[in-house]
């Protein structure tokens, strides 16, 4: 037999092809890629299409009218667009978690759910004595804020943190990867806001980390985790007063905060409060037991023998 005879070993491009684990994880990783830049390509291709005047610190809050529309519109568009297309072209389904049908009211019980949580938190911390209200504002301007703080990060933070982070990394690593993941991301990507310390961001990643990773584990809706996540900052903010993830601004009601900064949050807000991280781990603990009960808690890929992000169609095509 001659050398030309003998088995050649595989280019290492088909062993890694071979290799499910590592297929697993490099789809998952282009999806990422992808994501990133087509959200910057149509991000770029947006204020071209829309030129704008950029905004001092803290304007955003404060615009009115028609160019508030004009701003949101452009900020959300090249997520949206770039979520969007990555599920329909390279994953080849529908986007089932931002169905139209569930819109109205998934987003409005996600809504309801990030009211009740924040005001629980807040009232705890009332009982505490870290939280005080002196009176109302009756000059508050609240449509801004809601775009600006509410509606913005809630659609785009969602679509980033629980659309990609944790919905591609759970589709190829499990829920619990996943979660872990997603949340310290989430967390740790507040690490530059004013006044942040490494125990706010501590803070970020537990609580609504795991309260919106979860969210979305069990209603696989990330319309509910948007309405959650958008009415989580207005009514910190807007309506009760206290800082956002380290913003300050004039609520409608007219507070402060006091006390211990493990009470209170200090200056970061009340995000930075234990209170308000038992708050919401104990509606994280409800999510999982509920997404466990209905068997949504989904193990790695090469557990349940078909590539991650492929379509029925596409498993079927594989299994044959």
């Amino acid at each position: 037999m001659t050398d030309d005879t003998l088995p050649q070993p595989a280019s290492w491009w088909l062993r890694v092809w071979r290799n499910q684990s590592l297929r697993t994880i490099l789809f998952m990783l282009l999806r990422i890629v992808l994501f990133v830049g087509m959200a910057f390509l149509l991000g770029k291709a947006m204020r071209w299409l829309i030129p704008l005047e950029p905004l001092r610190p803290g304007a955003a809050m404060a615009v009115t009218g028609s160019e508030l529309w004009i701003r949101a519109l452009r900020s959300l568009v090249p997520t949206m667009m770039a979520y969007w297309l990555l599920v329909r072209l390279v994953e080849r389904r529908k986007v089932t978690e931002l169905a139209p049908r569930k819109l109205l009211t998934h987003s409005a019980v996600g809504w309801l759910v990030g009211t009740a949580t924040l005001v629980l938190a807040a009232a705890a911390m009332a009982v505490a004595g870290a939280y005080r209200v002196q009176g109302v504002n009756p000059d508050a301007y609240l449509v801004g804020p809601l775009v600006v703080l509410g509606i913005l990060p809630g659609i785009t933070e969602e679509i980033i943190a629980r659309g990609i982070l944790f919905r591609v990394v759970e589709d190829g690593l499990g829920t619990w990867v996943a979660l872990v993941i997603s949340a310290a991301l989430f967390g740790f990507g507040h690490m530059a806001n004013p006044n942040a310390t490494v125990w706010s961001s501590v803070a970020i990643a537990i609580e609504a980390g795991l309260l919106l990773g979860m969210a979305y584990a069990w209603t696989r809706s990330l319309w509910f985790c948007m309405g959650l996540h958008a009415a989580w900052n207005f009514t910190q903010g807007p309506l009760l007063g206290i800082p956002v993830s380290g913003f300050e601004l004039k609520g409608l009601l007219v507070s402060t905060t006091q006390g211990p900064a493990l009470l209170s949050g200090g200056e970061f807000g009340a995000e930075a409060s234990i209170l308000t991280v038992i708050v919401c781990v104990s509606l994280a603990a409800f999510f999982t037991r509920k997404a466990i009960a209905e068997g949504k808690i989904k193990p790695p890929a090469w557990r349940r023998g078909r590539t991650p992000g492929a379509s029925p169609v596409m498993a079927a095509k594989a299994a044959a």
